[in-house]
């Protein structure tokens, strides 16, 4: 398979017209910033929007090593606990006055997989000022083809998209501005290293062991990517980077990473024999721990793949941060996009669903200010309409048990431009829309959540048991809330005669009532 390139790729990401994004602006300048918590180093950006361009202004990126700092039980060491923390403190001085829902921060492989990364998260949100979400391999992918595809040329090839982490590998083949395959391998830079070159010996037993190892995890993957060709590759990630450069500054390969110059600075790094005493030109300080790993993924890559050339992209995932808040801030979120594409996956009955979601969008508005329902990052009225829009979903698995089934699906399903937390949420209101409240489901979220999505669910609750009929009427309840210490009281207050009208609603509304009293709220309706 020939995948040569006539297109030189861009090496440094300076403006960005946002007439890609389909987005059309103001003349006001306003400040964005992405944060990559990645499994090898952290990755900040900075970037500011005036007339119609986004602009980078600032980057900066440390060396963390979250990957190296795990022990063997899986737990985040002291030493790298405390390093992280300290990084996004720094980098949370950098973000003051950038506004809060211009900021996204992601964690990536080693926070998905680290056992104490609950315990990380509380204190680095803390140090950062910011919120982090963990994000799934396939979102990371989908995230790394955006800001990769925003930064190139227009055309209409397809394209092959690689990015190296700590942690995980992703491949992503797209077309403009849209991805059409997403894979995530569990193998990245920091674990291979870890595994065959922990004693820094750069042998070539242990290139052919690493290497071997990366093939087999690719091999499985390998038909379906090949099958659907791509024309031009692209690597996206600071060791694909560094690789390049080194081949280039030594003459081992031209316009472009080739096997054969890979297999030449394989063999350089192999006549060193140890990592620390290879004189090689502009192989750095700082990528000597993890360059065997990454140079073993890459080869086993072209190897699986019948690769001939790959060019560098600049961009990478915090420049896919970037894009994709600037879709969500103006009517283009990815998130809608993959809660219809659930909808139609499970044949939910839509006009039910978008009945629900108008009453109890409805009744939040009524009770978002005396519930204190506001945040800055976590967009609680969406939250709301996606549950309402879902929560049918299990029924095309069984009408027996479908609440667990919607909230399964939500929570282990790929959906685009969602992270662990939104579908943790989400799960949760699944669960409890109907039937006997489970409070262990909140006990999985953040302390500074839970009320929250108590108090959500119980307006998701409401809803549902009005449109039981779906009769997909228009319903407009006043709702009347009174707060105290022990539990509060709500009150339903509708048109004229419409509970007389309505004999199933005002029967389950009666039990609806008995269902929430021991969860502390007191429903009463007239």
């Amino acid at each position: 398979m020939s995948l040569t390139t006539t297109a030189q790729i861009p090496t440094q990401l300076n403006v960005i017209n946002r007439q890609q994004l389909g987005i059309v602006d103001n003349d006001a300048e306003e400040t964005y910033a992405a944060i990559d918590l990645g499994s090898n180093s952290f990755h900040m950006i900075i970037a500011r929007q005036a007339h119609g361009q986004m602009q980078v202004v600032d980057k900066h990126k440390e060396m963390v090593r979250l990957r190296s700092g795990l022990d063997k039980k899986g737990y985040l060491t002291e030493e790298a606990f405390e390093s992280g923390i300290a990084c996004l403190e720094r980098f949370g001085q950098r973000l003051k006055g950038v506004p809060l829902q211009n900021i996204r921060a992601v964690g990536t492989n080693t926070l998905r997989n680290a056992k104490n990364s609950r315990e990380f998260l509380a204190k680095a949100r803390q140090a950062l000022g910011s919120s982090i979400q963990i994000i799934s391999g396939q979102e990371e992918a989908r995230l790394i083809y955006l800001g990769v595809a925003l930064g190139l040329p227009k055309s209409d090839e397809q394209r092959l998209v690689m990015d190296i982490g700590g942690g995980s590998t992703e491949y992503i083949i797209g077309q403009r501005n849209q991805h059409h395959h997403l894979t995530s391998t569990e193998m990245g830079c920091v674990s291979v290293n870890q595994k065959f070159f922990g004693n820094d010996e750069t042998s070539a037993i242990n290139f052919a062991k690493a290497i071997d190892a990366c093939r087999n995890i690719l091999r499985p993957h390998r038909q379906q990517l090949i099958t659907r060709s791509w024309d031009t590759a692209i690597g996206a990630s600071g060791t694909i980077k560094s690789i390049g450069q080194i081949l280039e500054q030594n003459k081992w390969s031209e316009n472009g990473i080739t096997l054969e110059g890979m297999l030449k600075f394989k063999d350089a790094l192999i006549d060193a024999q140890q990592i620390e005493q290879a004189k090689i030109a502009g192989l750095k300080e700082e990528r000597r721990p993890v360059i065997c790993g990454g140079l073993s993924v890459l080869i086993a890559t072209f190897m699986e793949l019948n690769i001939d050339v790959m060019q560098v992209s600049a961009n990478a995932l915090r420049e896919g941060l970037v894009f994709d808040t600037l879709g969500r801030l103006h009517s283009d979120d990815a998130r809608n996009v993959s809660v219809h594409a659930m909808q139609k996956w499970m044949q939910v009955d839509e006009k039910q669903a978008d009945a629900v979601s108008t009453t109890a969008i409805h009744l939040l508005k009524q009770a978002h200010n005396v519930w204190g329902l506001h945040s800055e990052t976590l967009d609680y009225q969406n939250l709301l309409r996606w549950a309402s829009e879902l929560h049918e979903c299990g029924i095309a698995i069984n009408y027996r048990r479908y609440r667990n089934h919607s909230a399964y699906l939500v929570e282990n399903s790929d959906m685009a431009g969602f992270d662990q937390q939104e579908k943790q949420i989400l799960g949760a209101m699944l669960l409890n829309h109907r039937g006997k409240f489970s409070n262990k489901v909140l006990d999985g979220l953040d302390s500074d959540l839970r009320e929250a999505v108590l108090y959500l669910t119980v307006l998701l609750r409401l809803a549902v048991r009005m449109h039981r009929g779906r009769d997909l009427e228009k319903l407009e309840p006043e709702l009347q809330i009174i707060s105290n210490e022990d539990s509060t009281g709500l009150t339903l207050v509708f048109a004229d005669k419409w509970l007389e009208e309505h004999p199933l609603s005002q029967l389950d509304l009666e039990s609806e009532a008995k269902r929430l009293a021991p969860i502390g709220f007191e429903l009463n309706f007239k």
